[in-house]
């Protein structure tokens, strides 16, 4: 069936809208600018305002934490000042608790440390023994050599005067004690704040994004503050966890100040990723100081490897149910960056301030791409992915994703979701020029070859004992990417007993008619991807050819209703969309009366393309060749 080509006004439309979209681009592009200078300012000034903006965040983040906290303790009856008070009071109380339990731990342990000395140097010692006459001893030798060399053919260096250190006034050692006590007074003042004026704060930042956005800014601030209390709830939760599983283990292998261990090992572990490995690294040399042996070490080492492999892997997955909506990437790279920003602090506040970020860019107009690059959601749709695969001519790749999709899903879903909206979408880029001929034609091959890669073997549903295998004849509206779509179908269809016979691509109208009429389908499916401008000429020519027939359209794609009742008034018994309602229709048109349905046994088949027709359910291998079709019909 040819095509005529675009005409002379739709080449001027396609022009334009090149221009116009040129012009789009342009703006687009300056605004991008705008936004990333914008950006390396504000970068600038968190990175020169630190000592501002550090104790800002932690302060937001200790109220997101109090918060809950704080609406129990109204629900008892306690107005808000009160209840704020009182449970900061509680949390400071038990700060300085923690505190000075471990400085005097801290304090025992420096004064023991000098007992242990005969341990570390037998230690040092056996490693020492370990090298000698190995590798490392050779390695050591070869190095002292090459220095003495080096000393005895450069100069003899002068003499070094000796340098008295006059120790400064104490008084100068003031601001390194008052700037980290300021910072902890600021802090403690904006909690209390926050959390009295909660509502006060929530006012103005709907009154910042306007109140014409009232209703998305309400969501966005419902959602941050959602994630970011449940992310620090639970990681506060299992942290504390982690902290008493150490602090009990340490305590069973008898190491001294267990107690401080755990709190530390807890502490640590806000750190993502290093902070677990961090804790460890202090018991692991303590241990070598105070027992004898290498036992307990690897005990320790143990320990702290098995308590982080269960709870990073067993209980996180489990408690904290959904992630805090981020990808991995982006926290890995949230953490590097934060971590160049303010330091260590930074590196404890990267989880919380881009979970903020992330959400809060949906609200701020050009800062999208923030969330499309830092949310853990697919960055497009999963046909898009296909499509992108399969223009890459990565047909493995495009075969799993459609065979994870149908693994999770359905097969119906799988071709609905992936395959049908990937091959309407080459048709569109074709049509618009943004695919060569060539290209085009290797996407449909592509789908063609994953069609039949892919593991999709839908169940099967029996016809019934001795039932005749119904015949139903394909016809594709346009070009390959229709009778890829009937080839979907054929999938469909099979396991019910339906042989689906596809009429060949590129013939006449007349031809068609001919193929159709000898095959005596009990059902016609006409098949268009996005609906065709030939289909209803089709339809009203597939009518008058065969007025018993039921007539089933596939308007893959279709979004319009107006099509849908043309397509019914020209003759169409049903239109559908989507290849699950086409094997519904299919099985609602034919399954009525066998007088009804047309139905024909195997030798009244006409081999309408031996090289691609699908047979009966169960024999889906290749096609016989035209000369043993032909001898089949003549022997019946």
């Amino acid at each position: 069936m040819g095509v005529c080509g675009p005409g002379p006004l739709h080449r001027a439309r396609l022009a334009s809208a090149r221009v116009t979209a040129s012009r789009a681009v342009d703006a687009h592009g300056s605004s991008r600018l705008i936004i990333l200078a914008a950006l390396v300012l504000a970068i600038g000034c968190l990175y020169w305002a630190r000592a501002v903006f550090i104790p800002i965040a932690l302060a937001l983040l200790i109220a997101f934490l109090l918060s809950p906290v704080v609406g129990l303790v109204r629900r008892a009856g306690l107005r808000q000042v009160p209840a704020v008070v009182s449970v900061v009071t509680l949390t400071v109380l038990l700060a300085l608790g923690l505190s000075w339990g471990l400085f005097n731990q801290v304090t025992t342990l420096a004064n023991d440390l000098p007992s242990y000395r005969a341990t570390i140097m037998r230690k040092i010692s056996d490693v020492q023994r370990v090298g000698k006459g190995g590798a490392f001893k050779k390695v050591e030798d070869t190095a002292k050599d090459v220095l003495a060399e080096f000393e005895r053919s450069s100069p003899a260096a002068p003499k070094p005067i000796p340098v008295t250190i006059a120790w400064p006034n104490p008084l100068w050692q003031l601001p390194l004690i008052i700037e980290p006590l300021g910072s902890a007074v600021l802090v403690l003042v904006l909690v209390i704040f926050m959390l009295v004026q909660q509502r006060e704060l929530r006012a103005r930042v709907v009154r910042l994004f306007g109140h014409e956005r009232l209703a998305e800014t309400t969501r966005a601030l419902d959602e941050a503050g959602e994630r970011i209390s449940r992310y620090l709830l639970t990681q506060t939760g299992l942290n504390a966890a982690f902290g008493a599983t150490i602090m009990l283990g340490l305590f069973l292998l008898d190491v001294p100040f267990a107690l401080v261990w755990g709190f530390f090992a807890a502490l640590l572990r806000f750190i993502p990723y290093v902070g677990a490995w961090a804790a460890a690294l202090v018991p692991i040399v303590m241990s070598l100081a105070v027992f004898d042996g290498w036992v307990k070490p690897l005990l320790i080492a143990g320990l702290f490897a098995v308590t982080e492999g269960v709870i990073a892997f067993v209980l996180e997955p489990l408690f904290f149910g959904r992630s805090a909506g981020v990808s991995s990437i982006a926290l890995l790279i949230a953490a590097a960056f934060w971590t160049w920003l303010w330091g260590p602090i930074g590196l404890a506040l990267a989880t919380p301030l881009t979970v903020c970020i992330v959400v809060f860019s949906r609200t701020v107009s050009g800062l999208e791409f923030i969330e499309i690059l830092g949310s853990d959601e697919p960055g497009v749709d999963a046909h898009i992915t296909y499509y992108q695969r399969v223009l890459a001519d990565d047909e493995q790749e495009a075969a799993e994703l459609v065979g994870e999709a149908a693994k999770t899903g359905s097969i119906e879903t799988a071709f609905d979701s992936i395959l049908v909206p990937a091959v309407a979408r080459a048709r569109h880029d074709r049509e618009t020029g943004q695919l060569t001929p060539v290209e085009y034609a290797r996407v449909i091959e592509s789908t063609r070859v994953v069609l039949e890669r892919a593991d999709l073997a839908p169940a099967a549903t029996s016809p019934g004992a001795g039932a005749a295998p119904i015949t139903v004849a394909g016809c594709p509206a346009q070009d390959e990417a229709d009778r890829v779509a009937l080839q979907m179908l054929d999938r469909l269809l099979a396991p019910a007993g339906y042989a689906l016979q596809i009429a060949p691509v590129g013939g006449l109208v007349s031809e068609l008619m001919a193929i159709v009429q000898a095959a005596l389908p009990g059902l016609i499916c006409l098949s268009s991807v996005e609906g065709s401008g030939r289909t209803r000429h089709l339809v009203k020519r597939l009518r008058s050819a065969c007025p018993e027939t039921p007539i089933l359209v596939g308007c893959w794609g279709l979004r319009s209703g107006d099509v849908r009742a043309e397509l019914t008034a020209a003759g169409a018994d049903d239109v559908v969309a989507t290849l699950t309602e086409a094997r519904v229709a299919v099985l609602r048109l034919t399954r009525q009366s066998p007088g009804e349905t047309g139905v024909t046994t195997p030798t009244d088949w006409v081999d309408l393309e031996p090289t691609v027709v699908v047979r009966a359910a169960g024999r889906r291998g290749a096609a016989a060749p035209p000369s043993e079709a032909r001898l089949s019909k003549e022997a019946s």
